[in-house]
């Protein structure tokens, strides 16, 4: 009988941040959530949300896993750089997987570990002004022309 973390270390979630660098990590990232503004925590809060909605969680108190990384320091990384929208998010995540959701929430909380860190590097991409950003009139959301760089 396997435990409980062999179970959620798994495709969907990915390692669990519990030792070294990764626990380093993890403490950053409660940090820069801790420095956020109330109206932009109420931002993550409301996708959080979203994300229960659709049957998916993203909170990083009940779980450190390398998925919830991903998603919550793209998020910050968006929120800081003042791009932090809803249709941006949904558009990142149909980016990277093909599916273009309406809300943010159900975006992100379809991300599985490996597309969670690509939508991280978008995100930190957008916040350093490093990626892109086009209206795609045939979907009705955002593009990324040089996806290249950051993505897959």
């Amino acid at each position: 009988m396997s435990n409980w973390k062999e179970t959620i270390n798994n495709e969907f979630e990915g390692r669990i941040y519990e030792t070294g660098g990764d626990l380093q990590s993890a403490l950053r990232l409660q940090d820069d959530f801790d420095t956020l503004r109330p109206q932009q925590r109420a931002i993550l809060k409301r996708i959080a949300t979203e994300c229960n909605e659709f049957g998916h969680t993203i909170s990083f108190d009940q779980l450190k896993s390398h998925r919830r990384y991903s998603i919550g320091r793209g998020l910050i990384d968006l929120i800081l750089s003042d791009n932090c929208d809803e249709l941006l998010i949904s558009s990142i995540c149909f980016s990277i997987q093909g599916v273009l959701f309406k809300s943010a929430g159900g975006a992100v909380g379809h991300l599985d570990a490996i597309e969670a860190e690509q939508f991280a590097k978008f995100c930190c991409s957008i916040r350093w002004d490093e990626q892109d950003i086009v209206w795609n009139t045939s979907t009705d959301s955002f593009g990324f022309p040089n996806k290249e760089k950051v993505g897959k």
